[in-house]
């Protein structure tokens, strides 16, 4: 009996202890402020929907998914190290690729060098991601997107194009000199080549990829990245697509009532519906000022282009030459990728007739403005300058053998007389790899219109061979090199025949440059016995280009060899040689009378003004009018005297050109009623930007429609 009362008292105090336990976990669950669970009966079970949904393929890829998680992991532990060995992976394949592609020998010190940029930028760049990522949070999604690439591209582009390739010129062992001027010739090149693709990415990148991938993302892009992604992002990017799913089941979380459920569901539909049409509405808005930011910018009309560029340009570029090269290679860019600037008005007014059509050459240009050369050295952009809305584009000028020109610098500007000094001394890349260039340039046109290039040259495109337009003539400007000794005139005649030979199959028009101020000795052949012989040679050479239709042949003169009896030197040698026309002029070597009275020079313009070189700019007006008008009359009035030379060449008028301080329509209508068939631009272009062919020609036929008023 004392056992069993004391087994109860135990039972007793056991089952009371028991009841403290639960009193304590029921009182303890009350403060934290949760709801003790409802019994199994009360829930009732839980019904299964009556289809489940594989999970998305991007977590069913197996061996990629896997590696993706891992390597989340290792960057959420270690970011700093994951991204450092990852960039030093990543330059590695870069470098062994470009190496491979490349067919030489492998350099063990450029893997190196390699290695070293990768590793030293590749926090500088991890924590330039991870600040965009966590910065520019709109409202919007598509504009914080936008705001992230844009500051991208315009700080972290130049400053990583700056810090590559300078510390590659520095580890190579070059000069400070030499480093300096590898950054002025690769960056701003690099800068608009990567406005090509990284925005695409970037872009990508804050859209779609989680940020421990973003980094390798970046500076990998086209690699199998974009594979990377984790299903949450995924999802997210894909859930305005996703109509009617079925809702995935997740066991950790219980399921509400059915009345919640439904109430839950229908909000998020609306929700859903509601976040639809807003992204539908901003990509409408975005898409449709996309499309009037484009023909905007692309218009020559656009004003920016004449009073934002230039000065943007003067104001990033100090020296002038350093301008010059980038704009050359912004047109070409642009024009790869079509978002140049190009002229949308046409050369016909509204009943069909074209009042500023002029006939040479036996072709109907569809206006006289042309661009004189020195913006197109080595003909690479001709066709974004045809763009403009030029009648006539000069390349050149371009010499037998390639020559680096004169030392740097070379070309100064006179910003208060938009005027410009150049010594560049004819740099030109020489003939053979412009007529490469014009060679491809011709066949990619004859493919595109299914000919070869045989039938181009043969006439059966309609169109002129150089231009590759209708109503266009391209010039192609030659000279003799500077190491040629001028005195030994066989030795320059084989320079310019050389050229001849090389280019005049691609060529509307081959102008003879006699007249260029910076290579020595060059004028002295303006001579009359000099100069025939060498146009007589030129000539020549032209006749026997193998197409049906032959180059013309001009030649440029200077506008310093102003005497008459100089002029009629030059006359009797185009008549006696049969050149077709005449360019007047170009830079002159002369300074005075070049600064308008009332204007003042700073202290760099007065220097820059002195410096040695050719002078070009509205200040030169004058004299090339007065030189229009007297070339056209010793032109038209020349009589050979030489017996049977009459029936020879015949009494065909020649053809001018005129270049030199035209800047407006007024003056090119002025050069045009003084004798010239073309009014050329150079300097102008420079101040005036990519919108000055078309406003010249509009103030020309502003100027027409008031004297035909009058009239």
């Amino acid at each position: 009996m004392a056992v069993c009362a004391a087994v109860k008292t135990a039972l007793r105090r056991q089952i009371q202890n028991l009841e403290k336990l639960r009193q304590r976990r029921l009182h303890s669950t009350k403060i934290n402020g949760a709801k003790p669970t409802e019994s199994a009966q009360q829930q009732g079970p839980i019904t299964p929907p009556a289809k489940i949904l594989p999970p998305p393929l991007w977590t069913r890829l197996g061996p990629l998914t896997r590696a993706a998680q891992a390597y989340g992991r290792a960057h959420h532990k270690r970011p700093k190290t994951t991204q450092l060995l990852t960039s030093l992976f990543i330059f590695l394949c870069g470098d062994i690729s470009a190496q491979t592609i490349s067919g030489e020998d492998h350099d063990f010190g450029r893997t190196a060098r390699a290695l070293f940029i990768g590793g030293s930028s590749s926090l500088p760049s991890y924590f330039w991601v991870v600040y965009l990522s966590n910065n520019f949070n709109f409202a919007s999604r598509a504009l914080s997107i936008t705001a992230r690439v844009v500051v991208n591209q315009i700080v972290f582009a130049p400053l990583f194009n700056i810090y590559f390739f300078g510390t590659q010129a520095l580890l190579s062992g070059a000069s400070t000199a030499e480093i300096w001027e590898r950054l002025v010739k690769t960056v701003p090149r690099s800068v608009l080549n990567s406005a090509k693709l990284w925005p695409a990415v970037m872009t990508i990148n804050f859209a779609f990829v989680p940020l421990p991938f973003r980094s390798m993302f970046t500076l990998r892009s086209n690699m199998a990245t974009p594979f990377l992604r984790t299903r949450h992002s995924l999802s997210s990017a894909f859930r305005p697509l996703a109509r009617n799913s079925a809702p995935r089941i997740n066991h950790a979380i219980p399921r509400r009532p059915a009345s919640t459920a439904s109430s839950s569901s229908s909000s998020s539909s609306s929700s859903g519906g509601g976040s639809s049409a807003k992204t539908i509405a901003i990509s409408a808005a975005l898409g449709s000022s996309a499309i009037l930011l484009y023909y905007y910018g692309t218009d020559t009309r656009a004003s920016f282009h004449k009073y934002l560029v230039p000065r943007a340009i003067r104001v990033l570029f100090p020296d002038a030459e350093d301008a010059h090269h980038a704009g050359t290679a912004a047109l070409k860019a642009l024009y790869s990728v079509g978002l140049h600037p190009r002229e949308r008005v046409q050369d016909v007014d509204t009943t069909g007739a074209k009042p500023l059509s002029v006939n040479v050459f036996g072709v109907e240009l569809s206006n006289p403005i042309g661009i004189s050369a020195g913006l197109d050295k080595d003909a690479e952009i001709p066709d974004p300058l045809f763009a403009l809305g030029a009648g006539v584009v000069e390349v050149g000028g371009i010499t037998p053998l390639p020559q680096e020109g004169n030392p740097k610098p070379r070309v100064f500007r006179v910003v208060s007389t938009d005027g410009l000094i150049n010594r560049y001394g004819l740099n030109s890349k020489g003939a053979d790899a412009v007529a490469a260039h014009l060679r491809e340039r011709l066949r990619t046109f004859a493919r595109s219109i299914g000919l070869t290039e045989k039938e181009m040259l043969d006439g059966e495109a309609a169109v002129p061979v150089g231009s590759l337009k209708d109503g266009r003539l391209l010039c192609v400007q030659i000279a003799k090199n500077k190491k040629t000794d001028e005195k030994d005139v066989e030795a320059v005649k084989k320079d310019y025949v050389t050229c001849v030979n090389r280019l005049a199959p691609y060529a509307d028009v081959l102008v003879v440059n006699v007249s260029s101020p910076n290579t020595p000795g060059l004028r002295d052949l303006q001579a009359t016995g000099p100069l025939t012989a060498l146009l007589s040679a030129v000539v020549e050479e032209a006749q026997k280009t193998k197409r049906k239709v032959k180059p013309r042949v001009m030649v440029k003169v200077s506008p310093d060899e102003d005497d008459d009896s100089q002029m009629e030197g030059v006359v009797q040698a185009v008549w006696m040689s049969g050149v077709d026309g005449v360019i007047v002029g170009n830079t002159t070597k002369k300074r005075t009378g070049l600064v308008p009275e009332g204007v003042r020079l700073t202290s760099q313009e007065q220097k820059n003004i002195m410096e040695d070189g050719g002078y070009s700019g509205p200040a030169l007006f004058s004299q090339t009018l007065d030189l229009i008008g007297r070339y056209r009359k010793m032109l038209d009035s020349y009589s050979l005297t030489t017996e049977g030379l009459d029936n020879a060449f015949g009494k065909n008028q020649k053809v001018i050109f005129a270049t030199g301080g035209i800047t407006n329509g007024e003056q090119a209508l002025k050069v045009l009623n003084a004798g010239a068939s073309v009014a050329m631009v150079y300097t102008g272009m420079v101040y005036g930007g990519s919108g000055t062919i078309t406003r010249l020609k509009n103030e020309m036929r502003e100027k027409l429609a008031i004297e035909d008023k009058k009239q």
